[in-house]
């Protein structure tokens, strides 16, 4: 119909306003209830924080429950508590140490015997802070997982290996033996054989882990030493060439050695080894899992040439006037090497019957200079000289004399030191007293032995004559020049 209006049914509008009205209630009750699970977490959150630090605080300074070091419940316990129980503990793991056997023996070392002990500082330290790392939020999580298992913090054995490697060395004693080698023995030229023994070796390998083992473990246990047999390096078939050889450098007994001594000279000249005399010069020694023979006839030679060598003796010549002192002598020398290598040849061929003579040389006598007053070049470097019988101080640089002059030494009753010293000490000026006599000052003193000294004078000036109490005296100015030129470790050479 023309510019008419469509009405619809009153049924249907009011099913459009129906459904939109639902949907805004939808859309209002989804949000009410999100907010609801919202508040109620929240609400968990605020009980779970609140007991968590509740919990926290009630564990202040105390180890956090089901924490457990060696076996000892530590839980609850405060730090130094907690050290008394674990302390307890490495006590009684110190005291009871492992059970070792060997064959019928048992032994039952503590384990500080061993060289063992235990830090029970750090694991109670480790204890404490177990469940303290992070935040608050991560404290509170590690510790609702500690709640529902048991943390176990081992408490760590720390070995001394000095002492422990000691205590192994002791064990060796007890169940090792050295293996005994096959030898020869010769008395009065006869060879006589000693067996060989088997011996016995520690594992100590095997030993030493098995004791870590029983100490990591903290367990008690029995640990059986395990031992092997052990060869000795040279049995009987391994001493018949050596025996050949010995028997060998004896068949060339006798050997003699002789010497034609000059006319008028009188002595021994003839010197045999017989079988026993060279047997004592054959020696043994292992080689390659057999025995060899040597033969050193040294201590023989050198007494032989002891019986004909005469030490030269220098001519002396006093210093000064040339007289001659002392003739002196030539010496004579015997020519070792040569019969050394002469006795050996014959005995590796077992020559018997062989005769050496010894070949001598001469030995020039030198020529020494005797001096009176004192000695030059006694030492190599600075070194002073004191003449008691000159009452002289005389002082050297090597053969150098450098300086002299008169002293005073001790009177009788109080003898100055006779020998070698040297300067230990100086001082500027000093005190020196005694029952009868008061010096303050007395200058430029170098010391030499205990409380003698060299050292200026100025209450006498009598010099080149017996005056003093066993020291040195010499006027200042002398003892001033000697006070700079001594050393510290200058000798000081005193003799008549």
């Amino acid at each position: 119909m023309n510019g008419a209006t469509a009405v619809l049914p009153v049924s249907k509008q009011k099913s459009k306003t129906k459904k939109a009205s639902k949907t805004k209630e939808s859309a209002l009750f989804i949000t009410r209830k999100t907010l609801i699970k919202l508040g109620v977490g929240f609400l968990v959150l605020i009980i779970f924080l609140g007991t968590g630090i509740g919990y926290l605080r009630a564990y202040d300074g105390k180890i956090y429950p089901k924490v457990v070091v060696a076996g000892v419940k530590v839980g609850g316990l405060t730090v130094d508590e907690a050290k008394n129980a674990v302390g307890k503990k490495a006590q009684e793991l110190n005291e009871k140490g492992p059970e070792i056997t060997y064959n019928d023996r048992t032994l039952t070392p503590k384990l500080d015997e061993m060289g063992v002990f235990f830090n029970v500082e750090e694991a109670v330290q480790a204890a404490y802070q177990y469940g303290r790392a992070g935040n608050i939020f991560q404290k509170i999580k590690e510790n609702a997982l500690l709640l529902g298992r048991q943390n176990t913090i081992e408490i760590t054995p720390q070995i001394d290996e000095q002492k422990f490697n000691d205590y192994l060395g002791q064990l060796a004693q007890v169940a090792e033996k050295e293996p005994i080698n096959a030898g020869l023995a010769i008395h009065q030229g006869v060879i006589s054989l000693t067996s060989s023994e088997g011996g016995r070796g520690l594992d100590k390998v095997k030993l030493k882990d098995d004791l870590k083992n029983f100490i990591n473990s903290g367990q008690n246990g029995k640990i059986s030493m395990v031992t092997s047999d052990l060869e000795p390096a040279v049995k009987e078939d391994g001493t018949a060439e050596a025996r050949a050889q010995a028997e060998k450098y004896m068949q060339a007994a006798p050997i003699s050695v002789t010497f034609d001594p000059p006319a008028g000279e009188a002595g021994t000249n003839n010197w045999p080894a017989d079988r026993s005399e060279i047997g004592s010069w054959i020696k043994f020694a292992v080689r390659d899992h057999k025995l060899v023979a040597s033969i050193d006839a040294s201590g023989f030679v050198n007494w032989v040439a002891n019986q004909v060598e005469i030490p030269a003796k220098d001519r002396e010549i006093e210093d000064g006037t040339g007289t001659v002192l002392n003739e002196g002598q030539d010496g004579r020398g015997a020519d070792t090497k040569t019969l050394l290598a002469q006795i050996k040849d014959a005995l590796n061929r077992g020559q018997p019957n062989t005769s050496f003579a010894l070949a001598v040389f001469a030995i020039p006598r030198g020529e020494k200079t005797i001096y009176p007053h004192a000695e030059p070049g006694r030492y190599s470097g600075r070194y002073i000289d004191i003449n008691l019988s000159e009452q002289t101080l005389y002082a050297f640089e090597g053969t150098n004399q450098v300086n002299s002059f008169l002293v005073s030494t001790g009177r009788s009753g109080y003898a100055t030191p006779t020998g070698e010293f040297h300067i230990y000490g100086k001082d500027r000026y000093t005190l020196m007293d005694g029952p009868d006599y008061y010096l303050p000052n007395v200058p430029f003193v170098s010391w030499f032995l205990g409380d003698y000294s060299i050292h200026g004078t100025y209450w006498h000036h009598n010099f080149g004559h017996v005056m003093s109490h066993g020291c040195v005296n010499a006027s200042t100015g002398d003892a001033e020049w000697l006070f700079g030129w001594a050393d510290i470790g200058t000798p000081v050479y005193i003799h008549y």
